[in-house]
């Protein structure tokens, strides 16, 4: 009889199941893409927090999609992006600081143009909501002249192909005609001949676009400021 309990506690154990047919824990993010590793985000989640694409902007190449992306900001912010996916490559752009606080955004892998990787895309402010401006033209009047500093200003652009919300640092509209015949009157940060080239304020940033001939590899109009926790 004293040998019962001990055999019925060995059947018990036997019972249980083994560390070694015990399910692995779920991957987090595993059916939605992955995780960003800095923000911690999903990419599906991040994807969704995205504006959409409107009609007549930025659009992938046939056979491509797109993932989200992230780029680190000072006090535990990211920026968020719409980056291009071809097959296994996903394009991807680094931040490296720049003298007068600004921030550089160049490629740091390519999904599609190998000819891109290191170059330079984007500049990054850092400002207050609602006064990303101010921290615009502490960069942009850097280098100008007394008279270039007073003449030029953040304005609506004057033509047609900029997104909605984009702003040029131009010479006023009477002699914006200037600005079509001269390259970048009002110095590197300033509005150029092309399209191809303006700022964008939003969530305490400013943002300088400037593309070149090249398809960009991730969609401009995409950015978004992201803060864990809020």
């Amino acid at each position: 009889m004293p040998a019962l309990p001990f055999l019925l506690a060995l059947a018990a154990q036997s019972a249980l199941p083994s560390a070694a047919t015990t399910p692995p824990p779920p991957v987090p993010c595993a059916d939605t893409g992955g995780l960003l590793p800095g923000s911690g985000l999903c990419r599906a989640e991040a994807l969704a927090r995205l504006p959409k694409t409107q009609p007549g902007g930025w659009n992938p190449p046939q056979g491509c999609d797109t993932a989200a992306q992230e780029a680190q900001l000072p006090g535990g912010r990211w920026l968020l992006y719409a980056a291009l996916r071809c097959g296994e490559r996903i394009a991807r752009l680094a931040v490296t600081p720049q003298q007068g606080g600004a921030l550089v955004l160049r490629y740091a892998e390519t999904a599609r143009n190998a000819e891109l990787a290191g170059r330079k895309t984007l500049t990054i402010v850092i400002g207050r909501p609602a006064e990303e401006h101010l921290a615009v033209y502490t960069l942009v009047t850097g280098g100008l002249t007394q008279q270039q500093a007073q003449r030029c200003a953040l304005r609506t652009p004057p033509a047609a192909g900029y997104p909605w919300d984009a702003f040029v640092f131009d010479l006023p509209p009477a002699d914006a005609r200037l600005s079509a015949a001269l390259d970048q009157p009002c110095g590197p940060y300033g509005r150029s001949a092309r399209t191809d080239s303006y700022w964008r304020l939003f969530s305490g940033i400013g943002v300088f676009h400037v593309f070149g001939d090249d398809q960009p590899e991730y969609d401009p109009a995409s950015l978004t400021v992201y803060q864990p926790g809020r």
